[in-house]
């Protein structure tokens, strides 16, 4: 592909979901390297905002471990290392492939969008149905990063907004695809299903029931963006999965003001 030939792959209509996935226009390694790009990025903002909070007056009196649990320190910190990264791929894909960044990872709108937060919404209420009738940690350890309304808040605006788009964009934007061309997609299926259950473990407190609803959530969440050869569904899917676990904590505290109600 040169850089004067636009990539548009176009998404095969039926029969689905055992439509062949498009041929990405990155390789396996080139994902391993955005992972990687990721990991030192989150490492790096996160250090350095505890490093810039431990000398400010509202939080000097916190320790390390407590400012690493701080949504208003964490979340910053990791919305820094999004935009790097989103402007890395960005000039990656713009240098090497003559694409921008949401077509090379297949971002196309879809018809009737809306029903798909609707699905999202209806997939949360059934996953929080099974998940009361499996062990769970007293406390996990995303519940203690929201003690305050405004830390709720926070946490509700990005985890709505934000992380869907940045998590969608990693498994099944660039994992899944790269991944399909080299294994096939039902394999690649399951393969970034439980990596991205394994990356929610520590927010669950590593409880395997927890877990694995998470890694069927992946497996959904996955099945739609094979089934559409859309980035744009799956990501309005997983804002209405998170957006409904959000509602219902908030109804559960009544309105972010009585968090001992958890």
């Amino acid at each position: 592909m040169t850089p004067s030939e636009p990539y548009s792959p176009q998404p095969l209509p039926r029969p689905w979901p055992l439509a062949p996935e498009p041929e990405p226009p990155f390789g396996l390694f080139e994902v391993i390297l955005a992972f990687a790009a990721m990991l030192f990025a989150v490492l790096f903002c996160g250090l350095l905002a505890i490093a810039i909070a431990h000398h400010l007056p509202a939080f000097s009196h916190l320790k390390a471990a407590e400012l690493a649990e701080n949504p208003r320190i964490l979340l910053p910190a990791q919305l820094a290392a999004y935009l790097l990264l989103i402007v890395a791929l960005w000039r990656l894909f713009a240098r090497h492939h003559g694409l921008g960044l949401l077509n090379a990872l297949g971002w196309r709108w879809p018809q009737r969008w809306g029903r798909f937060p609707v699905f999202g919404i209806l997939l949360a209420v059934s996953v929080q149905l099974v998940a009361h009738c499996l062990p769970t940690p007293p406390e996990p350890p995303v519940d203690k990063m929201m003690q305050t309304a405004l830390d709720a808040w926070l946490m509700t605006a990005f985890g709505v907004l934000i992380a869907p788009f940045v998590e969608e964009m990693l498994f099944r934007g660039l994992l899944f695809p790269a991944l399909a061309r080299r294994t096939g997609a039902l394999l690649s299926l399951l393969v970034t299903s439980a990596l991205f259950g394994a990356t929610h473990a520590a927010q669950l407190g590593g409880v395997w029931s927890q877990v694995s609803l998470i890694v069927l959530v992946g497996a959904v969440l996955t099945l739609v963006r094979w089934r559409s050869h859309s980035l744009a569904s799956s990501t309005l899917v997983h804002m209405g999965y998170n957006a409904a676990l959000f509602a219902a904590l908030f109804v559960e505290t009544h309105g972010f003001t009585n968090f001992s109600v958890k």
